[in-house]
């Protein structure tokens, strides 16, 4: 039997790696999909999204930090503990706080790698088998996954790369544990922009001969058949967690000073919600009106833009892999203002579909951008329009993405195949 084995954070439970769900229409050349849905926590349980035919999900329970930590003393036999740590020695970034993650690390692709084995025996997973494993984060998954492939005679290893499971200075306390060996254990690493692709490969050389890009895209709802005008009032949405590294704050500070007539739509919950409220009911003119919209199914939000369009979409994010809330916005052929951080400058290029702002700007430049497509002739508006559906027509529709990349993961397996006939002669 042909399997695919996805270990993902959660899902299809609760409302993690959201994006997944429109790559699995795609995953059709498999006899079997596995869905390994990891640290599944309570809060969860609630709500689980459908799966396509013939795919199945197994939750595996959420444990806190503590109870690896204390359930570690098995991976003290990994050599891979004392190469680490001696790494970490040499580079002069050894740390207590370091070592415990290395220790949660090990201590829970261990556990977890148990429990998908158990899993994959119930579901009747035999050692002849070919199996793709697809860890959709490049984090501790993938050594999940080489644990689990020495059980089958003919498998491949791949991983996503976002975003904090690849910049190690957006990971928790800075720091992502045995990457050379993570490097080393996979077939594949799928970069989602090129911008991830060059901070690896100059972090991790030995990874030229697997590394390759392949982007996220989002499904085609449609464009508006009409906008309103924008003198009657310029329709801004913003689309995120909010979190300190989305900076919205900025945002508020930036339209504080407009007197413009504007209308901004906020998609997205997160631990600053009271707080961004609060600066935004103390600065913002009566000009400008907010609305927290809170949390929107991916689908729905888009739906929203075609029926009730939008004329900009903001992101002055901090950080980013490539935002998938821009990708979203050009389809329905919006224009966005945005930082130049990660890969978003592969999507936002100024005078084409609308304006790429500094990494780091200032309130009065984040103004400016919002202020220069406001004040645009309807034509030059119009162009804009239409270069933001043009660029999501060439680089983000997900039919095309990912009937590749589906087609890829199936070719592995003949990959492994070869592999294997190989060692199989020289035995």
């Amino acid at each position: 039997m042909k399997r695919l084995v996805i270990l993902a954070n959660a899902f299809p439970w609760g409302n993690w790696e959201p994006f997944l769900a429109t790559e699995l229409e795609y995953l059709t050349g498999f006899d079997q999909v596995d869905i390994m849905s990891l640290s599944v926590r309570e809060d969860q349980r609630a709500n689980v999204r459908p799966l396509p035919a013939g795919m199945r999900a197994h939750a595996i329970p959420f444990r806190s930090h503590l109870f690896y930590l204390l359930g570690s003393f098995p991976v003290l036999g990994d050599a891979n503990l004392y190469r680490e740590l001696a790494d970490l020695a040499r580079r002069r970034r050894l740390s207590p706080s370091r070592v415990v993650t290395l220790f949660v690390f090990l201590s829970r692709a261990r556990h977890e790698s148990a429990q998908v084995a158990r899993l994959l025996r119930e579901a009747g997973a035999g050692p002849d088998d070919e199996v793709v494993f697809y860890s959709y984060r490049f984090a501790y998954q993938p050594y999940m996954a080489a644990r689990l492939r020495r059980r089958f005679r003919r498998t491949a290893s791949v991983a996503r790369a976002h975003r904090a499971d690849l910049y190690e200075e957006y990971s928790p306390r800075g720091y992502l544990p045995l990457r050379a060996q993570t490097v080393a254990d996979l077939d594949r690493i799928y970069l989602v922009a090129d911008h991830g692709l060059r901070y690896l490969l100059d972090r991790q050389p030995e990874a030229a001969d697997k590394a390759v890009v392949a982007r996220l895209g989002t499904t085609d709802h449609g464009v508006p058949a009409a906008v309103p005008p924008r003198r009657e009032g310029l329709r801004i949405v913003s689309c995120s967690t909010i979190v300190p590294i989305k900076r919205l704050d900025l945002l508020v500070e930036a339209l504080a000073g407009t007197e413009l007539p504007v209308r901004w739509d906020h998609f997205g919950e997160g631990e600053l919600r009271e707080q961004l409220q609060a600066q935004a009911d103390a600065e913002l003119p009566a000009n400008v009106s907010l609305t927290w919209r809170g949390f929107v199914r991916n689908a729905d939000l888009v739906e929203e833009y075609v029926h009730s369009p939008r004329h900009l979409l903001v992101n002055v994010s901090a950080s980013e892999g490539v935002p998938v809330s821009i990708m979203e916005a050009l389809s329905a052929g919006i224009p966005v203002v945005a930082t130049d951080v990660g890969g978003t400058g592969e999507l936002v290029r100024t005078g084409v579909n609308g304006i790429l702002l500094p990494a780091d700007p200032t309130p009065a430049q984040v103004r400016g951008a919002i202020e220069q497509i406001a004040g645009l002739d309807e034509d030059a508006y119009a162009d804009l329009r239409a270069g933001a559906r043009r660029t999501w027509e060439e680089r983000c529709d997900a039919r095309a993405l990912y009937t590749r990349f589906a087609a890829e993961l199936s070719g592995l397996l003949e990959e492994a195949e070869s592999r294997a006939a190989a060692q199989e002669g020289r035995a």
